[in-house]
């Protein structure tokens, strides 16, 4: 495997932006020599460096560490998902989504025991929920509003209400969640 080609990333980005270096050194307080050292292939950028860069270009880290042909596979396995609990202790969630779409999306495995409830307070105006049952069957309430699911069934509402996915079947539900922050 070759080593990623940041400073050619770096300036790949600067050039599709119609940047100059010296736009580039002001936004990034990265100077000039240093930007030029790093897109010539120099010297390597620290972390810090690396993450005023991609900032100011609106890329991420990872698309100026990317290798040129190389097409972007990022995989959570499993055992490195981040797991949170409802209140009641019955529903698992396992965040599938990677750390740097936490302001767009957030994906989630959800896994309720029978009589499990997750209760959830409004979230930024416009946020949107999607569920599909894997298994099992659930009720979903927005508001005043309830609807049940079975397995195979997805569902779309706003989430900037009080809303809550209870498990109502004999067994385990589970469920696939998508939190959409429209705004």
């Amino acid at each position: 495997m070759q080593p990623p080609s940041v400073g050619k990333n770096i300036l790949y980005y600067r050039k599709k932006r119609n940047m100059t270096i010296d736009e580039l050194s002001k936004k990034s307080g990265v100077s000039k020599s240093m930007l030029s050292q790093v897109e010539q292939e120099k010297t390597n950028p620290t972390v810090v460096t690396l993450w005023k860069i991609a900032r100011s270009l609106d890329v991420s880290i990872n698309q100026l560490l990317q290798t040129q042909g190389e097409h972007n596979i990022e995989v959570i396995r499993k055992g490195d998902m981040p797991i949170i609990y409802s209140e009641d202790g019955k529903c698992t969630f396992r965040i599938c989504s990677s750390i740097d779409m936490v302001e767009n999306l957030e994906l989630y495995h959800m896994i309720c025991e029978p009589g499990g409830v997750n209760i959830s307070e409004p979230h930024y105006l416009g946020t949107q929920e999607f569920l599909t049952v894997l298994s099992g069957k659930i009720k979903v309430t927005v508001g005043e509003t309830s609807k049940i699911l079975s397995e195979g069934d997805s569902v779309r509402y706003n989430a900037d209400v009080r809303h809550s996915i209870e498990n109502i079947a004999n067994g385990e539900s589970e469920i696939y969640m998508v939190v959409w922050f429209t705004s």
